[in-house]
């Protein structure tokens, strides 16, 4: 008790600095939370898998279309986002009726797990009707176009 008593000081320094350690542990777990990021959004993913390969084979029959440029194609998640530029004259129309015609190349598993957004971009930067962007939800059975 003398120790405590002749050292209250260094005591309650050390009592504040422990306090202030712990408020700064929970602040760091509720700001920068360790694990998936896409929380639970995820479950299920490994019955409908995609792979690299999956993607390329995408990519490159989307790159035989005469009208496309340049294709990519990006999987994050649930949504792969797909960027298509067009060459100079190619009408909108015919590369939402592509599109369409895309979503031909996945299952029926993959379409009602995973949503697709095309995004279509015209070399000609001043071409008036693009860009446009459509969304394929895995609940939808069309594709939402807007510009």
């Amino acid at each position: 008790m003398k120790v405590i008593k002749n050292n209250k000081g260094i005591f309650i320094a050390l009592g504040i600095i422990v306090v202030l350690l712990l408020v700064l542990f929970l602040l760091m777990k509720a700001f920068f939370p360790s694990g998936n990021p896409y929380g639970n959004r995820l479950d299920g993913i490994e019955k409908v898998p995609f792979s690299k390969k999956d993607i390329e084979k995408l990519e490159d029959k989307m790159d035989d279309n005469s009208s496309v440029k340049k294709a990519s194609v990006n999987l994050e998640g649930r949504l792969f986002n797909i960027i298509l530029t067009t060459k100079k004259g190619t009408k909108l129309d015919d590369m939402k009726d592509y599109c369409v015609k895309l979503l031909e190349l996945y299952s029926e598993e993959e379409l009602k797990y995973y949503d697709i957004q095309f995004y279509l971009v015209n070399e000609d930067k001043k071409a008036e009707s693009y860009p446009a962007i459509g969304y394929h939800n895995k609940k939808a059975t069309k594709i939402s176009w807007s510009n």
